[in-house]
C-alpha cells in the first residue's frame, strides 16, 4: 500500500493500520458534512483522521476546509480504491500569506487570467491577493488617466472578490497614494499636483521627464482620498495598501523649503498619516504602506497611527530583511515581509536570487514576529515575462509561508509540478533552468538579469560582456529542455532570451527573431490580457531593434 506524499508536509502525520474503501468517491460537499468546528485549533488549522469506517474532520474555522481538502486529495491519490488509515494535523506558519500582482505596468489581466491566478493561489495556500494599482481602475471623473489602459471597474472588483471569497482568499484593495503618480502627472490637468512637474533626477542618475510624486498638500490629499472614497466601499477586506513607496523627488520641488525646515521624514510621515487616518475614520480600514521611505527616517516610525502595517520589501538575495524587520518590530508597528518573484526585467526569472530572497524574507519574518509574507510580482518595462516564470516562486513562497520549518527547494519543485503544471514532472525544473542561463554572462545586476540589460541597453551593456560568455549563454538557451505545458509561453521566453544575444553577436537571424518575438508577444498578450498597454509593451522591442554600432561581432 503506497503512503501519501503531502505538499506541504503537515505538522503531524501519523499512519495507522488498515484501509478505508468508503471514501473513494467522496466529494467536497460530502467532505464538509463530516466536519466539526474545534476552536482549540488554529483558525486555518485542521485535524483529519481516516479510519476503516470513515473520516473524522476537525476544523479551526470554515477557512480551514479548503486546506484540509487539499491534503485529503493528496492522501487518496496513490491508492484511490483503498485509502490507508492515519491522521494529519496541520496549520500555517504565518496568518497572512499574500500575493501582489502588478496590473499597472501595461498588463491588465482578463477575468479568465485572474481566475487562473486565484486557483493557483488557493492551491498554494495563499489567503490574500492584491492588485497593484496606479491608474488601472476606472475612477469617475478621471477618464484621461485610464481610458487607454483597459482598466478594471466596479463589476470586475465585485466579481473577483466573490471568487476569492469562495477560496477563503482576502482581496485587499491597493492604490498608490503618494509616489508612482507619473501616469497621472503626465496629463496636463494633473501637473498641478506634482512635486516636480517638469521631471527629476532619480537616485541612480536617470532623468525622468515627468514627475512621479504628489506634492504633500491639501489638493493632493483631496485627490487621493477621493479615489479611496470611490473604491474602498467595494472591498470587504479590513485593509488597504496605500503604497507611498519610492517618493524619490520629495523635497526637490514644491516641498523643498518645508522639508528643509521640518525635515524630510516629518513631511513624509505627516502626509501618509493623514491618509491613514482618513481610511480608518471614514472606512474602518487599516492602512498598509511600503516601508522603504520611512526607513530613511526611522525616528518617525512611532508617529504613524498604531494600527498601520508596514510592508518591508526587497528583491535581492542580500537585502537586509532582518535588520529592517528589527526596526519595524521595535517601533511597535505590525509589519509584513515582502520578497519578490524575481520574474520582472529578466524574461525567464532569476532562479537563484529568487530562492535566496524568499527564504531570507521568511527567516526574518519568523525571527521578528511579522504577520506574514506578501510575494510581489512586478512588470517593469513592459511586463515582458510570461506567467509560468512566476509559478516556481509562487510555490516556494507559499511553502515557506505555510510550513517554514520544513520547506525545501525539492519539495517546492515537486509541489509546483503537481499544482501549476498539472502533474507534469520536470516542468518546474525546465523553467528554473531557463532562469539560470543569464547567470552565464557573469555580470552583476540589480533588480534585473544581465540578459535583460543587454536587451534594454545594448550599447551600454555589450562592451562589458566578453564575446565567449555571450556565445556560451546562447548555447545554453538553445540546449534548454522544453516543458510539457505552456509551450507557447516557453517558445516566447526562448525567443526573448535569444534576441539580445543574437543582436550582440551580430547574427543575421536576429531580425527574424525580433519579428517573431513581437508577434508572439502580441498573440499571447491578447489571449490572457486586456488590449490596453499592449502598444506600450511592444515598444520595448522597438527600442532595441537597431544593430549595435560598436563592439565585437561574431563573424
Amino acid at each position: 500500500m503506497s503512503q501519501p506524499v503531502f505538499f506541504p508536509h503537515p505538522k503531524a502525520w501519523t499512519p495507522a493500520k488498515g484501509v478505508c474503501t468508503s471514501l473513494v468517491e467522496l466529494t467536497l460537499n460530502e467532505f464538509w458534512l463530516d466536519a466539526h468546528l474545534d476552536p482549540s485549533l488554529n483558525p486555518e488549522g485542521y485535524a483529519l483522521q481516516i479510519t476503516p469506517t470513515g473520516i473524522y474532520l476537525r476544523l479551526g474555522s470554515d477557512r480551514a476546509l479548503h486546506y484540509a481538502w487539499l491534503h485529503f486529495e493528496q492522501w487518496r491519490k496513490p491508492s484511490p480504491e483503498a485509502i490507508p488509515c492515519g491522521e494529519v494535523k496541520d496549520h500555517p506558519t504565518f496568518p497572512r500569506r499574500g500575493f501582489m500582482l502588478d496590473i499597472s505596468r501595461c498588463k491588465v489581466p482578463t477575468r479568465e487570467s485572474l481566475e487562473e491566478w486565484v486557483h493557483l493561489l488557493a492551491d498554494f495556500r495563499y489567503n490574500e491577493l492584491q492588485l497593484y494599482t496606479e491608474h488601472t481602475f476606472a475612477y469617475k471623473g478621471h477618464r484621461p488617466v485610464w481610458e487607454h489602459a483597459s482598466p478594471l471597474d466596479k463589476e470586475d472588483i465585485l466579481w473577483l472578490q466573490s471568487l476569492c471569497q469562495s477560496y477563503s482568499i482576502e482581496l485587499v484593495p491597493n492604490q498608490n497614494c503618494f509616489g508612482h503618480f507619473e501616469r497621472w502627472i503626465g496629463h496636463s490637468d494633473y501637473r498641478k499636483y506634482a512635486e516636480t512637474p517638469d521631471g527629476f533626477i532619480t537616485p541612480w542618475g536617470e532623468h525622468r521627464h515627468v514627475g512621479s510624486v504628489l506634492k504633500p498638500d491639501q489638493a493632493s490629499y483631496d485627490l487621493v482620498t477621493g479615489l479611496l472614497d470611490e473604491i474602498l466601499p467595494l472591498f470587504e477586506s479590513p485593509l488597504i495598501n496605500i503604497g507611498c513607496d519610492e517618493t524619490f523627488e520629495l523635497g526637490q520641488g514644491a516641498s523643498k523649503e518645508r522639508c528643509k525646515k521640518e525635515g524630510f521624514g516629518k513631511v513624509y510621515t505627516e502626509f501618509v498619516s493623514r491618509i491613514m487616518k482618513h481610511v480608518s475614520e471614514k472606512h474602518g480600514k487599516r492602512a498598509q504602506f511600503w516601508g522603504d521611505i520611512i526607513l530613511k527616517s526611522p525616528e518617525e516610525l512611532r508617529q504613524f497611527p498604531k494600527d498601520a502595517i508596514a510592508l518591508e520589501w526587497g528583491y535581492e538575495a542580500d537585502h537586509p530583511f532582518d535588520a529592517d524587520s528589527k526596526l519595524f518590530k521595535e517601533s511597535g508597528l505590525d509589519f509584513v515581509v515582502c520578497p519578490g518573484s524575481s520574474s520582472w526585467q529578466s524574461f525567464a526569472g532569476r532562479t537563484e536570487n529568487m530562492f535566496v530572497n524568499i527564504r531570507k524574507a521568511t527567516e526574518a519574518a519568523q525571527e521578528n514576529e511579522a504577520l506574514g509574507l506578501l510575494l510581489t510580482d512586478w512588470g517593469d518595462f513592459g511586463h515582458l515575462q510570461q506567467n509560468p516564470v512566476t509559478y516556481p516562486a509562487l510555490a516556494w513562497c507559499g511553502l515557506n509561508a505555510w510550513a517554514q520549518e520544513t520547506a525545501s527547494i525539492e519539495t517546492a519543485t515537486l509541489w509546483c509540478d503537481e499544482v501549476a503544471f498539472k502533474n507534469n514532472s520536470g516542468d518546474t525544473d525546465a523553467w528554473l533552468a531557463a532562469g539560470r542561463v543569464s547567470d552565464l554572462l557573469e555580470k552583476p545586476t540589480h533588480n534585473s538579469s544581465p540578459l535583460f540589460q543587454l536587451f534594454r541597453n545594448p550599447e551600454e551593456t555589450r562592451p562589458l560582456l566578453p564575446i565567449e560568455k555571450i556565445k556560451n549563454c546562447l548555447e545554453a538557451v538553445d540546449n534548454l529542455q522544453a516543458p510539457s505545458m505552456y509551450t507557447k509561453e516557453w517558445e516566447q521566453t526562448l525567443r526573448n532570451l535569444r534576441l539580445p544575444l543574437l543582436r550582440a553577436l551580430g547574427r543575421k537571424e536576429a531580425d527574424e527573431c525580433h519579428r517573431l518575438s513581437i508577434e508572439g508577444h502580441e498573440k499571447l498578450w491578447r489571449q490572457r490580457n486586456r488590449e490596453g498597454g499592449l502598444a506600450e509593451s511592444v515598444s520595448m522591442y522597438s527600442s532595441m531593434a537597431r544593430d549595435l554600432k560598436t563592439g565585437d561581432k561574431d563573424e
